[in-house]
């Protein structure tokens, strides 16, 4: 025969309540993205070294989760070329130059960090930033990030 006991039912629902309320309260959501990987924040650089040296610094940064696809050059030249074939634009693909074709890195902000404030702080320091959020924008990776 089961014994009702009032105390271990008052500790289970205080607890029960206590996480509910930790989980779903008001004002307890943390900035940044609710998706890993959701967000394509790429840095463009004039130079393969310059990109190197930022993606070193970006490995350092707390605010910085992962540093994806460090893209130099002539790697970002040959991927933009083959999309413009791909796309028909032959003339264009023909016309583009590595060297005006910028060298770039992906940058995954760490969890609690806004990836839309941290673009906008890079660029007040003065770097090219693209920043979508793929998930908001509904269409996956096909960004080619």
């Amino acid at each position: 025969m089961i014994r009702w006991r009032p105390p271990a039912v008052a500790v289970s629902l205080v607890v029960l309540v206590t996480v509910l309320v930790a989980v779903f309260a008001p004002g307890r959501r943390v900035a940044g993205t609710p998706t890993p990987y959701c967000t394509a924040l790429v840095v463009l650089f004039d130079t393969d070294e310059e990109m190197r040296r930022a993606a070193d610094e970006f490995r350092a940064d707390g605010r910085v989760r992962e540093v994806r696809d460090e893209r130099t050059k002539a790697d970002n030249h040959e991927r933009l070329t083959a999309m413009l074939r791909e796309s028909g634009r032959h003339r264009l693909a023909e016309a583009a130059r590595v060297s005006t074709t910028p060298a770039s890195v992906r940058v995954v902000e760490a969890f609690g960090v806004d990836a839309a404030a941290f673009a906008e702080e890079l660029r007040r320091g003065q770097r090219r930033v693209n920043h979508v959020d793929v998930c908001e924008a509904g269409g996956g990776w096909e960004y080619g990030y």
